[in-house]
């Protein structure tokens, strides 16, 4: 397949388009990544667009959401997505010092740092990996395939051993973990029972569950309206007032400090592409600024570093997952990038990758061109925008897309992914799963522990059957 100029000017053309599109859809606080990913991509496939003009898209899609999700949580400390959930304490700071637009610079600032240092070492990976199969003619990608989900079963308990209520997380693994693949396909546990012939053979992919992780909480707040104890205390009454104050003064800091802060951890968060990156993101963060005594320097150390790691750890994942092994080791890959990697069914090939996971159906570099292109377009702008017209375009925003409809948006892709592929019984799991998930999240055990766990559920199926 050759690049022509044609088709470097409509990837060029795509790439414009859905940064645009995710500027606007990154400043609406509230919309998670998956939910607002997953169906702009499942539409550009379906237009059976050249697959070089969807890798574009998709990955001007992610770096730019990445970046313009942190605006929202920076001038209202309300996160723009759950990525930006860390973000929260720091801007608060900044945000009570003076600093609001500031703030943003630097969030910019670490996006782009951490998109700089992710790519060469998703190549680097790509570079390592492609001489040790030469040298030894042995596969590593089909190797380590056959050991992924212990791998997501290791970040579970790693992710579960750094938050602060360990034994929450670590309890929560395995019935979580169960519960997600039983419910997914319960053929694998209950074929030629009674059982099975009521569920007819249903299964369901990631991707619903990974929506209704997401959202979890969100959905297990609006039950507990249900109580009228509850209802009462979260009633608010009138509309709601955002202050978007400017800046008051501006602050020294110590610029090569923050950016070197901000490199290393975004090269950490990308070594550990196969961990959430929610749960990346928050450890890394923490420990990366904890050593700094001053509150406005390390809040500038925090945003910065916050951003730089999201960043990293979703572009590094999708990336090396493609690159490296042509199947989805990474939760960027199993969720944002599921229409990515889904190979089809039947024997036939999907539009990335060979049906088996045994290839890629497109030559490595022509895909590192579109994904290049992709993050130029994406970053470039995202960032020009952002720091320029952060406080207007929030405060339209907030002035004219009510937050009820954002979530109808959420719930309705969540209903309409999971009606598809299972009926009623789709929605029915899904939304036991949310409720679940969302309880879960409130006692301890976290995105990074539930993410995980998902992942590695098919494991403890497979080690249950062995034993019986």
């Amino acid at each position: 397949m050759v690049i022509t100029l044609t088709l470097i000017l409509q990837m060029l053309g795509i790439a414009l388009l859905m940064t645009i599109l995710y500027v606007i859809i990154g400043i609406i606080p509230g919309t998670d990544e998956t939910s607002v990913l997953v169906p702009m991509t499942v539409i550009l496939v379906s237009l059976k667009l050249d697959p070089l003009l969807i890798m574009t898209g998709f990955i001007a899609a992610v770096v730019t959401l990445n970046i313009t999700d942190s605006i929202p949580t920076a001038i209202t400390s309300i996160p723009g997505g759950v990525m930006s959930t860390p973000l929260v304490g720091p801007s608060q700071t900044l945000k009570k010092h003076g600093y609001t637009s500031y703030s943003v610079q630097w969030m910019m600032i670490g996006s782009l740092i951490g998109v700089l240092v992710s790519l060469p070492i998703a190549l680097a990976f790509w570079g390592i990996f492609e001489f040790i199969s030469v040298q030894t003619g042995m596969q590593v990608s089909n190797f380590i395939k056959q050991y992924n989900e212990y791998i997501f079963l290791g970040g579970a308990i790693l992710m579960s051993m750094t938050s602060k209520k360990k034994w929450v997380g670590l309890l929560t693994i395995i019935p979580f973990g169960f519960a997600t693949a039983f419910l997914r396909n319960p053929s694998l546990v209950i074929e030629g029972t009674l059982l099975n012939f009521l569920v007819a053979g249903r299964k369901l992919s990631m991707t619903p569950f990974f929506l209704s992780i997401t959202t979890g909480p969100l959905v297990y707040g609006l039950f507990e309206l249900l109580f009228p104890s509850v209802f009462k205390k979260q009633k608010v009454e009138g509309k709601m007032t955002v202050l978007l104050e400017q800046d008051i003064k501006k602050v020294k800091t110590g610029t090569k400090k923050v950016v070197r802060k901000t490199a290393i951890s975004s090269a950490l968060g990308s070594l550990l592409f196969f961990l959430s990156p929610v749960g990346v993101t928050m450890m890394l963060g923490e420990f990366a600024t904890r050593d700094e005594k001053d509150e406005v320097q390390q809040a500038i150390q925090g945003v910065a570093v916050v951003n730089g790691i999201s960043s990293a750890t979703y572009l590094a994942g999708i990336l090396i997952s493609l690159f490296v092994f042509a199947f989805p080791i990474s939760p960027a890959a199993l969720g944002p990038g599921s229409v990515i990697f889904n190979a089809g069914a039947n024997g036939v090939d999907g539009t990335f990758i060979q049906f088996g996971n045994s290839g890629l159906t497109l030559p490595k570099g022509n895909l590192l061109v579109a994904i290049i292109i992709g993050i130029v377009v994406g970053v470039s702008i995202s960032v020009f925008l952002g720091m320029k017209y952060s406080r207007k375009m929030t405060e339209l925003v907030f002035k004219y897309i009510a937050q009820e409809t954002v979530l109808i948006f959420l719930f309705s892709i969540i209903a309409l992914l999971s009606f598809a592929e299972a009926g009623v019984y789709g929605l029915i799991i899904v939304l036991a799963v949310g409720l679940f998930s969302g309880w879960l999240n409130k006692k301890g055990a976290g995105y990074g522990v539930q993410f995980m766990a998902l992942y590695a559920g098919g494991l403890f199926i497979t080690l249950l059957k062995a034993l019986f």
